[in-house]
């Protein structure tokens, strides 16, 4: 079983997009970091994607996906972390009602930063196609 972690590349090489979503990717790479540096071994297989081309029509989400949506049912959980690096608050999420409560558990662990809150969506230009099928995101 897979658990998706992202984030994308679309600052411009002479614009000011470094934040939006350069960091979201550091963010992904880091939270593998520190799983692995806290000697952890999660029961599922964790895959960082870096993803390319957002800001023109998020066509390497489109190909990854059409690359791997034979096996969907292997995707639990699909993240993307965007919109910067500023002090987080919570979580949005999109899926099932079981999906949300296990989520929920999980975000209690974070109550000593303060950031526990589940919203109620989820969106994100890379990880739309999954979530369209039905994997939580």
């Amino acid at each position: 079983q897979i658990v998706l972690v992202s984030g994308h590349l679309d600052s411009w090489d002479v614009g000011q997009g470094a934040m939006d979503d350069g960091g979201g990717a550091f963010i992904s790479w880091e939270a593998l970091s520190l799983i692995k540096d806290l000697g952890l071994r999660p029961k599922r297989t964790l895959r960082l994607v870096l993803w390319t081309a957002e800001e023109q029509g998020g066509i390497g989400a489109k190909q990854y996906y059409q690359l791997h949506k034979e096996n969907i049912s292997n995707f639990d959980i699909v993240m993307e972390s965007d919109e910067g690096t500023f002090k987080p608050s919570g979580l949005g999420f999109t899926g099932n009602a079981k999906a949300r409560d296990i989520v929920k558990e999980i975000m209690t662990l974070l109550q000593p930063t303060n950031v526990t809150d589940v919203y109620d969506n989820a969106d994100g230009t890379d990880i739309d196609y999954w979530m369209r099928d039905g994997v939580p995101g």
